[in-house]
């Protein structure tokens, strides 16, 4: 079961990627966002009546959730506005792995607990590896990038160990997905009408399809992530999903025809190495 984890979320860094380049609509990013998660709050709807009830005491985590991920679209998208997608993206998501390891051992839970030595090396490795495809020189330059970006992360984190918890401590975890999927479109599309207005209804009419796939991609990205936080430590499953950033550089090198630099190939040949250790750890 733990091999099988590790290979899914590793497919679901590639969704993720791929959902984030999608981000990338002829529209305003948070708009694009919206309509995704739109998407996602219109099939949990669909589901609900087929859901189990979720338990009383997993609301307050729940609304914590919910605070996290909407923290986490805005930084994203400040870093986004601030910077260029190659040096916002790989600092923010590579950074979260690193926030998740010392809250986690500062708190000292359960789950980072069980994390050999060699699982540790590899988190650090493929962090390492994932945080050095970003273009550092620019960053300097730009320091609201970089402190965006970190924040980001953090936000990442936050929302990566109270759902990681949840789902650890055997709440009903499709309860808890299908309320975190639903809540989280209402609130980032409210979110998005007061800051766009009725651009946002016009961009649902024309965009829509590419919006529901971006939609799918992160619902089965996430709950893939999720379910896997039950098998392995919630800081393998969080530097595993941050592979997502070499996925969007793949795509960009398979698809866009961007070339890499020898720096670039160093940090893919680093995440390689680091998913090797985590594996025979």
């Amino acid at each position: 079961m733990e091999n099988i984890a590790f290979v899914l979320v590793l497919f679901a860094a590639v969704m993720h990627a791929g959902w984030n380049a999608m981000v990338k609509i002829n529209t305003a990013p948070l708009i694009a966002i919206s309509m995704m998660f739109g998407f996602i709050m219109l099939a949990g709807l669909v589901i609900l009546p087929w859901l189990p009830s979720l338990d009383k005491s997993l609301w307050p985590w729940l609304g914590l959730s919910l605070l996290a991920h909407l923290g986490y679209k805005i930084y994203l998208l400040r870093a986004f506005r601030l910077g260029d997608f190659s040096q916002a993206y790989p600092i923010a998501r590579g950074s979260a792995p690193v926030w998740v390891l010392l809250v986690s051992f500062l708190l000292g839970t359960e789950s980072l607990a069980s994390l050999s030595l060699g699982q540790t090396l590899g988190v650090a490795i493929v962090t390492l590896g994932i945080i050095s495809l970003a273009p550092w020189r620019q960053v300097h330059i730009h320091g609201p990038v970089l402190v965006a970006a970190l924040i980001t992360g953090l936000w990442v984190a936050a929302y990566t160990l109270i759902d990681g918890y949840v789902v650890a401590s055997g709440g009903s975890f499709l309860a808890y997905v299908g309320w975190l999927f639903i809540l989280d479109g209402l609130v980032i599309n409210v979110y998005a009408l007061y800051r766009h207005g009725g651009e946002l209804g016009a961009a649902y009419r024309k965009h829509w399809r590419l919006a529901a796939l971006g939609g799918a991609f992160s619902v089965a990205a996430y709950t893939i992530s999720l379910w896997a936080m039950t098998v392995l430590p919630v800081a393998m499953v969080a530097a595993l999903r941050e592979t997502s950033v070499l996925a969007a550089v793949l795509l960009a090198v398979v698809w866009l025809r961007e070339p890499l630099d020898s720096r670039q190939y160093i940090a893919a040949t680093t995440i390689c190495v680091g998913l090797l250790v985590l594996k025979l750890a």
